[in-house]
């Protein structure tokens, strides 16, 4: 789906020019689903370095684990995407050029650690998988967007999830049975800042998402 894009009034003939289009419905250029180069658009994108624009499809990973608390087998969630573009430096090998580019990811990826989601993520993860929060970890001593026990409320850390081999979604060998990939219907694209692009994704199928 498109982009949302904070144009003002005096800039929208350039974003028009652009490639941009007016979505009437709800009063806001838009980056139409055909242009891959968003950097043409990036003074009308808020966003923060380590931010990714997710694009359709609209991914999360669905598994389970035993909470470290109760014990007892609980649901967990990560968002993921294989049609995402992340902010990087322009020139990486000068540390005092601090231009920033977006760039499309090359490879599927789960995000953890969250710092930031949408709204719209927001109110879908909030209907169906509420346990997913914003939570407080003294681990870290910092929040973020992670897994609770339905049952108990404890944190299941992101460390735990995404970087110990043998996690949930960091599995020693994937079966597609104990972790699901599958997508879900949002009007937009959206912002989400993380960690990304790690290792652990390389035996997950993403085939079904990848056309």
């Amino acid at each position: 789906m498109p982009y949302i894009l904070n144009v003002p009034y005096e800039d929208k003939d350039e974003a028009k020019e652009l490639g941009a289009f007016w979505a009437a419905a709800i009063k806001k250029w838009v980056i139409p689903d055909h242009i891959k180069d968003l950097n043409r658009f990036q003074k009308w994108i808020s966003a923060e370095p380590y931010s990714c624009i997710v694009r359709k499809p609209y991914l999360l990973a669905l598994s389970t684990r035993e909470c470290w608390k109760c014990a007892k087998e609980i649901p967990v969630v990560a968002p993921g995407a294989v049609n995402y573009y992340y902010l990087n430096y322009a020139d990486e090998n000068n540390p005092d050029d601090n231009d920033l580019i977006w760039v499309k990811g090359d490879a599927p990826t789960l995000f953890s650690d969250v710092e930031h989601l949408d709204q719209s993520v927001l109110v879908y993860l909030n209907e169906h998988y509420p346990f997913y929060k914003y939570t407080y970890s003294k681990f870290i001593s910092s929040s973020y967007w992670a897994n609770n026990c339905k049952y108990c409320g404890v944190l299941q850390g992101d460390n735990y999830l995404h970087e110990e081999p043998g996690g949930s979604f960091c599995p020693t060998i994937y079966d597609p049975v104990d972790l699901k990939i599958i997508s879900f219907d949002l009007e937009y694209d959206h912002i989400i800042r993380g960690s990304y692009g790690g290792s652990q994704t390389e035996d997950m199928d993403f085939s079904a998402f990848l056309k």
